[in-house]
């Protein structure tokens, strides 16, 4: 997918999950959507770890209906879609770079350069040299897997160059608003770091590539309007290992261009105490530097730059891929599945507010699907047996609470889960229970590693007895 469309879906989904409870994006119309878009797909048809290509086709569909049907409905879920952003980069800005790049590669290929055309040049020399280590620390760095070392650099030019939004959740939004934003930055925010870090490693490399281009542009221009003659001098070099060193430079570009390379006359070029004995016409030595500027950078850059920008599309589809797809559209199609069915929800000494109904009619509904309805069975401790001999279940499915708080026990909670299991079976088809494990009770209080002992046991308790269990925690304001 492109990443406009990643975008889009991440936008909605964070509405969606920050906005459980329906204050932005009320339930009907996210029904509504779903219906209209899913074309016959059910969620139990999804098979494997993550989502293919009919599910990511649904997803695409129901934002283009929410952004064509609700947006312009409710003006509040159009400003916060508005507020749901990413830093990306500015064309503008990358535009500029390129054109100052090629200003400063026409200004380069002057530097050294008055009257005579100095072969030995720091700036042209250097920015070959430069381009041949940049061009070989480049490959090392899109080649492996580890975080690259421009890390830091990167990210302060992503900051810089982030179209970022500073407009403020309105009146009334404060608390849903700034969860639907956490939510989109939890899930947005990793992929779209790293591919602006990609991309601005391809815009460098475009860069680079441009100060080439305008130093080949600066040697012709020059050459244009005065006629230049090639020397050049050196205190490290005499004639035989200047030789073999404009041999190496240049007789790749001679070799693909089938440019002359006039070696013979080096040593009447040399300059020797301000004069040079023959100097030679420059024009085959400017073919020769526009050819190896061209090969030696501005083709390496381009590929470089494309690598960049491939692996970095790469890195973003794999990442934004792997953020529960899955899990995400089935729970968007059991939210009109259920065939407004009715699944017993059986209490175990666990209290029964209002609050905790709604926490166990959530559970069924995106366990069965959304048109589901609990029918809610107390069973008080020590009357298990009494409640189970009057019960009649009209089919296989079943809802099963215990409070996670309370110590399980084998001679009672999980004989009260076989038991269930066994008066489920009676119906002749595949039985499905689901233990609900109610954390509500515990809130904040207990700690994460006591917690997670006590759901362990739970499992252990209840394996081989229970086809799936769930925990239920109040969701934190």
């Amino acid at each position: 997918m492109k990443w406009n469309d990643w975008l889009r879906l991440l936008r909605w989904r964070a509405l969606e999950e920050g906005d459980a409870e329906g204050a932005l994006l009320a339930e009907e119309r996210r029904q509504e959507a779903t219906a209209r878009t899913r074309g016959g797909l059910l969620s139990d048809q999804l098979r494997g770890e993550s989502a293919g290509e009919r599910e990511f086709a649904f997803l695409r569909k129901r934002a283009e209906w929410f952004e064509r049907e609700t947006l312009g409905w409710s003006g509040t879920v159009a400003r916060m879609m508005e507020r749901l952003r990413v830093p990306e980069g500015r064309w503008s800005w990358a535009g500029a770079g390129w054109g100052g790049a090629l200003a400063a590669g026409y200004t380069l290929s002057g530097l050294g350069q008055e009257k005579e055309f100095n072969l030995l040049a720091l700036p042209l020399v250097g920015l070959l040299l430069w381009n041949a280590v940049i061009v070989l620390v480049s490959l090392v760095v899109e080649l492996r897997h580890a975080p690259s070392p421009q890390t830091g650099l990167l990210e302060w030019l992503a900051r810089a160059a982030a179209n970022g939004s500073t407009e403020r959740a309105a009146e009334g939004e404060t608390l849903t608003g700034s969860t639907a934003d956490q939510r989109f930055a939890t899930l947005a925010l990793p992929a779209a770091s790293a591919r602006l870090r990609g991309r601005l490693r391809a815009w460098l490399h475009l860069a680079a590539a441009s100060v080439a281009l305008g130093s080949i542009g600066g040697l012709y221009a020059r050459g244009w309007a005065r006629e230049y003659h090639a020397v050049w001098e050196s205190t490290l070099l005499d004639e035989a290992a200047a030789g073999h060193f404009f041999t190496g430079v240049f007789g790749p570009a001679a070799h693909v261009f089938e440019f002359e390379l006039p070696l013979e006359r080096l040593p009447a070029m040399r300059r020797s105490q301000g004069r040079a004995t023959q100097p030679a016409p420059a024009l085959p030595w400017i073919h020769l530097y526009a050819g190896t500027l061209l090969l030696g950078v501005v083709l390496p850059r381009l590929a470089l730059a494309g690598l960049a920008a491939w692996r970095a599309r790469r890195r973003t589809d794999q990442a934004l891929a792997q953020l529960g797809w899955r899990s995400y559209v089935i729970r968007t199609l059991r939210a009109v599945e259920g065939e407004q069915a009715i699944v017993p929800l059986l209490v175990h000494a666990a209290s029964s507010s209002p609050g905790h109904r709604e926490v166990w009619s959530r559970g069924v509904r995106e366990r069965f699907g959304g048109m589901t309805r609990a029918n809610v069975l107390h069973v008080p401790p020590g009357e298990e047996d009494e409640v189970l001999a009057s019960w009649k279940p009209d089919d296989a499915r079943a809802f099963l609470v215990f409070n996670l708080a309370t110590t399980p026990e084998s001679e009672v909670h999980r004989h009260l889960a076989a038991e269930i299991r066994r008066r489920l079976a009676a119906a002749g088809t595949p039985v499905d229970l689901t233990v609900l494990l109610d954390a509500t009770s515990i809130g904040n209080r207990w700690p994460p590693e006591k917690t997670a002992g006590r759901e362990k046991l739970w499992n252990s308790l209840l394996e081989g007895v229970a086809d799936t269990i769930l925990i239920a925690a109040r969701r934190a304001a």
